[in-house]
């Protein structure tokens, strides 16, 4: 946080000398120098700024045209920015840390393999030749439920203090008055690491800790869980994520060792 609100390098990242900007910002800035490039290219010519572009971005650009004062340049970045990260390089993240763990941990590895061919040995799972498992056969195995989770916990793919602001009557959180306008967040890295939630033993890969509880502290685990955000900010790509994360684990698993 301090280099990301520090004012010497959020007016080096508006001159685009910031070393400290990610490639996927710096990709996100090229994409809207080329477009802004089209737009005034289009106004010149007289021509619809918007024509031959329904993406994201144009939106973006016609939220600005619209509420200049609101959604100006820095903000744009930050939405296309976003729409970059979002459903990709986080669902990558989740990825990478699932197989890690399971390498990590061959017990784990060795147990999830079991299930998966107990389950197609069994008939929960369609024996296909490519090795696909569907997203219905996956919610079949509560032990690979249970590997995506604990690598969720211990490496939530979004690392930043999830950010709001107070509403302007203020609000009581933690038992503490906060004043409206105030800037607060949490990571998802600390409360995924609460001993009185997940158990002493937070720090460890342990998929049975899912499967071990009751129902009432299932739930509050599962509650406390903050990788896709919560609330009516719940990130609008989850479900995807989750489709993608369910099926191709067990199918990679199907087809390599």
């Amino acid at each position: 946080l301090l280099f990301m609100k520090n004012p010497i390098l959020r007016t080096l990242d508006k001159l685009g000398l910031n070393p400290f900007s990610s490639a996927v910002a710096k990709f996100a800035q090229a994409r809207m120098d080329e477009r802004i490039a089209e737009v005034n290219a289009a106004k010149a010519r007289s021509q619809d700024s918007a024509a031959g572009h329904g993406d994201l971005l144009s939106r973006f650009f016609k939220a600005k045209e619209e509420r200049p004062d609101f959604f100006h340049d820095g903000r744009v970045l930050v939405m296309a920015v976003t729409m970059a990260f979002a459903g990709s390089d986080t669902t990558a993240i989740s990825l990478a840390a699932i197989f890690y763990y399971l390498i990590k941990t061959p017990d784990c590895y060795r147990k999830l393999l079991e299930e998966i061919d107990g389950a197609v040995i069994s008939g929960l799972i369609e024996d296909r030749p490519n090795g696909i498992v569907s997203w219905t056969e996956s919610q079949r195995l509560p032990y690979l439920d249970a590997c995506v989770k604990e690598a969720f916990r211990l490496h939530p793919a979004v690392g930043l203090p999830l950010e709001r602001i107070v509403p302007p009557r203020g609000a009581a959180i933690c038992g503490q008055y906060i004043a409206g306008g105030t800037i607060v967040g949490c990571s998802a890295w600390v409360i995924h690491h609460r001993q009185e939630v997940f158990g002493e033993d937070v720090d460890i890969y342990r998929p049975e800790r899912w499967l071990e509880t009751n129902d009432e502290k299932r739930k509050q685990m599962e509650g406390t869980m903050l990788h896709f955000g919560m609330g009516s900010r719940t990130c609008i790509g989850k479900n995807i994520s989750l489709l993608e994360i369910y099926k191709l684990v067990p199918s990679f698993l199907r087809r390599f060792e």
